[in-house]
């Protein structure tokens, strides 16, 4: 017997690969966004730190779930800092006793013990810790903030407890933007001991009008951080940084301007 999630996937993707004007399969793919409260000031993000303290209701999350539990196959926790979100035990929780897929972004700064051992209980996991440098003079000035070792060592220790499941996979990724460019060939040595699924390496774009700080000493410029302005530099550094996993044996997601 054909599970509900697993014929309503196989219906959308035929209807896709058929191009039919009109889809009859219910969505298996979920993205909620749980929190906007967060830790950092992110120069890429929100600088001045204000972040909104919105969040789901743990009873709203739970009627949402209920209905899309049947036919779900993979759900996106966003934020925010979604480990950060009150209830965030009482989602993985629950998660914990299906085998829909889990993708949540994190900084990692509450990736505590706690917190590693409810992801750990999940079916599936991908877990993407955003870095964005390989020293802690660059992670404060992308950041804002001096949480360079800690967030070093709590991913290191959830590396560690996820060796024997297969099934969860750490994603270490870097925003790039011109400040931390000669930090990404590096970020792969940082990476590579954490065993990760993947590194990924995602350009700064479409702010060129900014320009803010994360009282951290230094101006963002816009005009001068985004990787537009700086493209065949930028293709550069990323198509040796792609040589690099290769030749490492690190997975790698990299994305090159055009």
């Amino acid at each position: 017997m054909i599970s509900g999630r697993v014929s309503e996937k196989r219906l959308i993707e035929h209807e896709l690969a058929e191009r039919s004007p009109v889809v009859t399969g219910l969505p298996y793919y979920y993205q909620v966004h749980l929190n906007k409260l967060c830790n950092q000031k992110c120069i890429m993000c929100m600088p001045d730190g204000r972040h909104p303290r919105d969040e789901m209701p743990l009873e709203r999350f739970v009627a949402f779930f209920e209905q899309i539990r049947p036919f779900a196959d993979h759900l996106t926790l966003i934020g925010g800092e979604p480990l950060m979100y009150r209830w965030i035990d009482e989602v993985l929780e629950m998660l914990s006793k299906t085998t829909i897929a889990v993708t949540t972004i994190t900084n990692a700064t509450a990736l505590t013990e706690r917190a590693a051992q409810r992801l750990l209980s999940l079916h599936e996991l991908n877990l993407r810790c955003s870095i964005d440098a390989a020293s802690r003079t660059t992670y404060l000035k992308v950041h804002g903030t001096n949480h360079f070792d800690r967030v070093a060592a709590q991913v290191r220790r959830f590396s560690e407890l996820a060796q024997t499941k297969s099934s969860i996979h750490l994603i270490m990724h870097f925003v790039v933007m011109r400040e931390n460019l000669g930090e990404v060939l590096s970020f792969v040595d940082f990476a590579k001991p954490y065993r990760p699924y993947r590194v990924e390496f995602h350009p700064v774009r479409h702010i060129s009008d900014w320009n803010v700080d994360n009282n951290t000493g230094w101006q963002f410029l816009g005009s001068e951080q985004s990787c537009e302005a700086f493209k065949a530099e930028y293709n550069e550094v990323m198509t040796q940084a792609k040589t690099k996993c290769e030749a490492e044996g690190v997975p790698y997601e990299v994305v090159l301007l055009e």
